[in-house]
Protein backbone atom coordinates (compact mmCIF):
# COMPACT_ATOMS: atom_id res chain seq x y z
CA UNK A 1 0.00 0.00 0.00
CA UNK A 2 1.24 3.28 -0.63
CA UNK A 3 2.02 6.08 1.57
CA UNK A 4 0.55 9.52 1.92
CA UNK A 5 0.54 13.12 3.58
CA UNK A 6 -1.26 14.20 6.54
CA UNK A 7 -1.95 17.92 7.93
CA UNK A 8 -1.75 17.81 11.35
CA UNK A 9 -2.61 20.72 14.13
CA UNK A 10 0.61 21.71 14.93
CA UNK A 11 1.01 21.53 19.33
CA UNK A 12 2.93 24.38 18.70
CA UNK A 13 0.40 26.37 16.66
CA UNK A 14 0.18 26.36 12.80
CA UNK A 15 0.08 23.43 10.89
CA UNK A 16 2.61 20.53 9.79
CA UNK A 17 2.36 18.19 7.17
CA UNK A 18 3.27 14.53 7.57
CA UNK A 19 4.70 12.30 5.42
CA UNK A 20 3.55 8.66 6.22
CA UNK A 21 4.19 5.15 4.39
CA UNK A 22 2.16 2.18 4.11
CA UNK A 23 2.82 0.76 7.10
CA UNK A 24 1.88 3.95 9.02
CA UNK A 25 5.61 5.02 9.89
CA UNK A 26 7.03 8.50 9.89
CA UNK A 27 9.17 9.45 7.11
CA UNK A 28 9.34 13.07 6.96
CA UNK A 29 7.65 16.50 8.88
CA UNK A 30 7.42 19.41 7.61
CA UNK A 31 8.36 23.18 8.87
CA UNK A 32 5.33 24.83 10.96
CA UNK A 33 2.78 26.66 8.64
CA UNK A 34 0.89 29.38 10.24
CA UNK A 35 -1.97 28.38 7.87
CA UNK A 36 -3.54 25.10 5.72
CA UNK A 37 -3.44 26.88 2.69
CA UNK A 38 0.29 27.60 3.62
CA UNK A 39 0.25 24.17 3.66
CA UNK A 40 -1.30 23.30 0.99
CA UNK A 41 1.10 25.33 -1.34
CA UNK A 42 3.79 23.90 0.03
CA UNK A 43 2.23 20.35 -0.74
CA UNK A 44 1.71 21.15 -3.91
CA UNK A 45 5.30 22.15 -4.44
CA UNK A 46 7.03 19.24 -2.57
CA UNK A 47 4.94 17.55 -5.30
CA UNK A 48 6.67 18.87 -7.94
CA UNK A 49 10.27 18.68 -6.59
CA UNK A 50 9.40 14.81 -5.87
CA UNK A 51 8.29 14.46 -9.66
CA UNK A 52 11.11 16.61 -11.01
CA UNK A 53 13.87 17.14 -8.96
CA UNK A 54 17.14 15.22 -9.22
CA UNK A 55 18.71 13.04 -5.93
CA UNK A 56 21.69 14.90 -5.31
CA UNK A 57 24.52 14.00 -2.26
CA UNK A 58 24.29 16.02 0.74
CA UNK A 59 27.00 16.26 3.57
CA UNK A 60 26.59 15.27 7.08
CA UNK A 61 27.37 18.95 7.64
CA UNK A 62 24.43 20.26 5.85
CA UNK A 63 22.26 17.86 7.38
CA UNK A 64 23.39 19.08 10.88
CA UNK A 65 22.88 22.83 10.19
CA UNK A 66 19.52 21.98 8.66
CA UNK A 67 18.81 19.70 11.85
CA UNK A 68 19.79 22.43 13.59
CA UNK A 69 16.78 25.10 12.20
CA UNK A 70 14.02 22.87 12.11
CA UNK A 71 14.45 21.08 15.14
CA UNK A 72 12.13 17.88 14.21
CA UNK A 73 9.42 17.29 17.02
CA UNK A 74 9.16 13.91 18.56
CA UNK A 75 5.51 14.36 19.26
CA UNK A 76 4.07 13.94 15.81
CA UNK A 77 5.70 10.70 15.42
CA UNK A 78 2.76 8.53 17.18
CA UNK A 79 0.12 6.77 16.01
CA UNK A 80 -1.43 9.16 12.71
CA UNK A 81 -4.43 11.17 13.42
CA UNK A 82 -7.07 11.57 11.43
CA UNK A 83 -7.49 13.33 7.81
CA UNK A 84 -8.40 16.81 7.73
CA UNK A 85 -10.74 17.80 5.05
CA UNK A 86 -9.01 21.23 2.97
CA UNK A 87 -11.51 23.85 2.25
Amino acid sequence: MAGHLELVDAPDGGYRVLMVDGEDTLMGLSKCYSSKREAVRAVEALREVAGTGLLRQGSADRYALLESEFMMDRTLAGPAPAQVEVG
